[in-house]
């Protein structure tokens, strides 16, 4: 007859297993594919592109990031100065969001770093018919429903990258902040044959300066590039 000591021990030995089955899980689901396997799975799109409030990005699949190829950097303040990687939060990852082929030779990629409930950023990333990395250019930051930056792309190549800028030189911290003061800045990118981004118009005031209290930018329905 099994005793109260043989019963613990099946419960622990049930126990462990079941850790032992999850762990496997997990490590399989979030198990980064290269950039040669990812690619291929994911959505292509079409330029023009606005990343805009409506449109849902789906980022299924995580990518190995070896030897940092992609820069994967989030942040924590409206002045994008205050940030951590991937490497410092093992909550967070990389995640290929949709690609576009440029040529025969060259894909555009959107990468997603963040995780569930982390300050995100959004990277385009420019990658040959060998799947190296070419470069990659930070176009998007947002934490909940706030957004810093947001990038439209047009049919001839060119990147416009908008970003909210804050008055205040102090540290504004997304998750605490109650109210801020700023503005709209444009920059422009084109990109090359060879996958660069070119700046073709540096960083320039593009609206006026407002406050925006916490609520109104996390129910925004406006874009950056409508705040004129």
């Amino acid at each position: 007859m099994p005793t109260n000591a043989d019963g613990k021990t099946f419960g622990i030995m049930k126990k462990v297993c079941l850790f032992i089955l999850l762990s496997l899980y997990f490590a399989t689901v979030c198990a980064g594919f290269d950039l040669q396997t990812a690619i291929p799975l994911v959505e292509t799109k079409t330029l023009p592109l606005d990343f805009n409030r409506e449109l849902a990005f789906r980022a299924n699949h995580c990518l190995d990031n070896p030897n940092n190829a992609i820069p994967d950097k989030m942040y924590e303040n409206f002045q994008l100065t205050d940030s951590f990687s991937t490497r410092d939060n093992t909550d967070t990852m990389l995640n290929l969001c949709f690609k576009c082929k440029l040529s025969s030779d060259l894909y555009l990629c959107l990468v997603r770093i963040g995780g569930v409930i982390e300050p995100v950023t959004y990277v385009l990333t420019s990658v040959d018919y060998n799947y190296r990395v070419m470069q990659s250019l930070k176009v998007g930051v947002k934490y909940a429903n706030t957004y810093i930056k947001q990038f439209r792309i047009t049919d001839n190549r060119e990147v416009y990258v908008y970003r909210l800028v804050p008055t205040s030189t102090a540290s504004v911290l997304f998750d605490t902040f109650k109210s801020v003061e700023a503005y709209v800045t444009e920059t422009v990118y084109t990109i090359d044959s060879a996958g660069q981004f070119i700046l073709a118009s540096p960083e320039k005031r593009v609206s006026s300066t407002r406050t925006f209290s916490h609520d109104e930018l996390e129910n925004m329905k406006q874009n950056l590039w409508e705040l004129y």
